[in-house]
């Protein structure tokens, strides 16, 4: 990194014209995310500031997402999040395309359970009914971002025998049954990886992790199926 003298003598505080800097880098892809910030020392001599200077900067630069820290590692340029819409129904495969992400998957688990008395109501259908429950992980440029659970109603069994590797799951029952999903209700809240959520996901267990409830409807207004979504929060933007 070139040296870079900030203005001593502008009304703007030291460390706000340094994070406007760096900020500045890393929008026109100077920085590229998911690199390796220079250290506070390197920092301190490129711009001729104060550690303390670099480290308030660092922080507000932090808050607003453009920085992540890793202990033991260093400070790193954020990886652009993918955006998830709360509200309407978009499919994991068609939200990583639109952000010009590969996405992927991996099924870990099929089974048919007995419903409990929630998934029964939920569903609309007599309690003890016989479900369809499966589990992936789904990927993102090769990278797990999240672990679904997914549950229907028996009409879908025959989704035990379909590929579902790097499939949309939404995308097949379009073209197989023309169910088309187009209400979905969601629920968000906080929860910490246990050992098996957090090897899937390929982080430290009791990593804060998004989970995202749905209950989704086609388009007669009957709800198909049930999803419990374990997400990646650092990697995960949530839009309204």
């Amino acid at each position: 990194m070139s040296q870079t003298v900030l203005n001593n003598d502008s009304a703007e505080p030291l460390y706000r014209q340094l994070e406007n800097l760096l900020a500045e880098k890393i929008d026109n892809g100077t920085l590229a995310p998911g690199s390796k910030l220079p250290t506070e020392n390197e920092l301190v001599d490129t711009y001729h500031v104060s550690r303390v200077t670099v480290r308030k900067a660092l922080d507000a630069l932090s808050q607003r997402g453009y920085l992540e820290r890793r202990s033991g590692k260093g400070t790193f340029v954020a990886e652009e999040k993918l955006q998830r819409p709360l509200n309407g129904v978009v499919g994991f495969s068609q939200m990583c395309r639109e952000m010009g992400c590969v996405p992927g998957g991996k099924t870990i688990r099929r089974s048919i359970e007995l419903a409990s008395e929630k998934e029964a109501a939920k569903l609309g259908i007599p309690e003890d009914s016989q479900i369809l429950v499966i589990e992936r992980i789904r990927y993102a440029d090769g990278h797990p971002l999240l672990l679904e659970t997914t549950k229907f109603t028996e009409d879908f069994l025959f989704l035990m025998n379909e590929d579902l590797s790097d499939k949309s799951m939404y995308e097949l029952l379009d073209k197989k049954k023309g169910i088309r999903f187009t209400k979905s209700v969601k629920t968000v809240d906080i929860v910490f990886a246990n050992s098996q959520e957090a090897k899937y996901l390929e982080v430290s267990k009791g990593y804060p992790l998004l989970r995202i409830e749905s209950v989704a409807e086609d388009a007669t207004g009957t709800v198909r199926h049930l999803a419990k979504q374990l997400c990646v929060g650092d990697k995960l933007k949530l839009r309204v």
